[in-house]
């Protein structure tokens, strides 16, 4: 495995990926060291990553701690829609609560046009849909970059520092925690460092993750 930094021996190896690394030899990344891998799973009301099946069960079978990630839609489908979406997609797979990890990404693509409200409004109903109704009330993580959050969503109508942080913060000696976390004392659970990372068993660049043990 190749990182453009150098691993603290207190994080575990990650990567994330989705449709865009294709088939992926689940065998050859295990072998080089990655212990962590989170897939794309879904997208909306409606999308589910033609990859996601295949890729969660290679990872299962190959001894990696597992998780799913939901890309969050804020206008064009509902939380309840993207509930639904999601529970089905779980029950399809091994997934296990409790022992993998559900995270929902927060991103600008796809909500070019949700105001700052809008952003927070749906997001917060899709976690306590997720904490109440799948997740046995613990928190799905949220996915974000310190810019998104701070300047796209309006973060102080609730408190989402309940939802562990997987902060995207690329090539920074350390990530930035958004005030959200930082202000209760609280710090990064996972921590996307970089999205060129080259790992054996996956063609082309791959995200790549510290996971804090």
């Amino acid at each position: 495995m190749s990182c453009e930094q150098q691993t603290p021996t207190t994080h575990a190896r990650g990567i994330d990926v989705s449709r865009w690394q294709g088939e992926i030899d689940w065998r050859r990344v295990a072998s080089a060291g990655v212990t962590h891998a989170i897939v794309k799973m879904t997208e909306g009301g409606t999308y589910t990553d033609p990859r996601f099946a295949a890729n969660f069960a290679g990872m299962l079978a190959h001894g990696l701690t597992a998780g799913v990630y939901h890309y969050f839609r804020a206008l064009s489908s509902t939380p309840g829609e993207q509930l639904a979406n999601i529970r089905q997609r779980l029950c399809e797979a091994n997934f296990e609560v409790g022992k993998h990890i559900l995270a929902i990404d927060v991103e600008t693509s796809r909500n070019e046009t949700a105001s700052p409200d809008q952003m927070a409004d749906a997001l917060h109903e899709l976690v306590t849909l997720l904490s109440t109704q799948v997740l046995d009330g613990a928190h799905p993580y949220i996915y974000t970059s310190p810019s998104i959050w701070a300047d796209r969503v309006a973060w102080r109508k609730y408190d989402f520092s309940p939802c562990p942080l997987w902060i995207a913060n690329w090539d920074a000696k350390q990530p930035t925690v958004p005030e959200t976390w930082s202000s209760h004392g609280k710090s990064w659970h996972c921590w996307q460092h970089s999205s060129k990372g080259q790992v054996d068993g996956i063609q082309g660049a791959v995200d790549l993750d510290w996971i804090k043990r």
